[in-house]
């Protein structure tokens, strides 16, 4: 047999109280709640009989509370306050139509966050919040949305964002370098990116699409590329760029391919819902979303 976790009487019974309570009258309360002053007198008594003592005191017309009954209307109609402004914010959050984001840094910094602007400018009932990281989104996903790189399409419902493809960027003054060949480049000062939950292609993996197995520089190691693409920016070494997703610090010139040599992303980026039956405000946003996508 269930145990319920709090001894309650009837909530129905607590809301009758309350109404009575706070309008001094049965009959008030039973115009508020839309019944009989019966039907609030039933309830009442009801409340009465399972607490073992009398709430209020009966008159003529109307009806005082007890010692007992003040006690306990002090507390059910804090409470019931309290309840009454905490549904009013989750309403109010409903309507303002708020649809969460979850990216990795440099999708956020790169790509997402410069076009929030744009969306706002066409939808300003909806709100858009962001979870960034750069490790795995848990499963089951918590947001509405997310976007993720993967080689293998996601199990959930998805639709790619993107595809992009790979070369080496750097800094304007770095490119003077003399740089042609692979081997030249396979021996520059490159900045690794240690980040193997992102499934993002490494250098190593790069050289052997090119058909080089040589021996590769390092000059840095990190393990958040917005970090290796500033070390980049700042003429500390070469990083493997995403021709689209880094396109916006190409044109700004903060960045340059270093070589001709690139190569197609062998994974694809998804834009993800957690919900097959994603709310209205999702759909517009994920609509949104694809039209706005980097490379195709």
């Amino acid at each position: 047999m269930s145990r319920r976790r709090y001894d309650l009487p009837s909530l129905k019974m607590i809301g009758t109280f309350e109404a009575a309570a706070r309008a001094g009258s049965f009959k008030d309360a039973a115009d508020e709640l839309g019944v009989t002053p019966g039907a609030v007198s039933h309830q009442v008594r009801g409340l009465e009989a399972d607490l073992g003592m009398e709430l209020f005191i009966r008159q003529a017309r109307t009806v005082e509370l007890s010692v007992e009954g003040r006690v306990l209307f002090d507390v059910v109609h804090r409470s019931m306050g309290e309840i009454d402004q905490t549904l009013r914010s989750l309403r109010a959050l409903r309507e303002t139509g708020q649809v969460s984001i979850g990216a990795t840094t440099a999708v956020s910094s790169l790509w997402l966050t410069p076009l929030l602007s744009q969306f706002w400018r066409a939808h300003p009932d909806i709100q858009i919040t962001q979870e960034v990281r750069d490790r795995p989104f848990r499963r089951p996903l918590s947001m509405d949305l997310t976007i993720e790189y993967a080689v293998e399409p996601p199990s959930e419902r998805s639709d790619v964002l993107s595809e992009d493809r790979l070369l080496p960027l750097c800094s304007p003054a770095f490119k003077d370098r003399n740089l042609h060949r692979l081997e030249q480049l396979a021996q520059a000062p490159l900045i690794h990116l240690d980040a193997k939950e992102t499934n993002w292609t490494s250098w190593p993996n790069w050289f052997n699409s090119l058909g080089f197995q040589g021996e590769l520089a390092t000059r840095h190691r990190v393990n958040n590329y917005a970090i290796a693409l500033q070390l980049a920016c700042d003429g500390l070494g070469v990083v493997l760029g995403w021709k689209g997703l880094a396109s916006g610090m190409v044109a700004s010139g903060q960045l340059v391919p270093l070589t001709d040599f690139e190569t197609p992303s062998p994974g694809r980026f998804y834009l993800i819902s957690s919900s097959p039956t994603p709310k209205p405000e999702t759909v517009i946003v994920g609509k949104w979303l694809l039209a706005q996508s980097w490379m195709n």
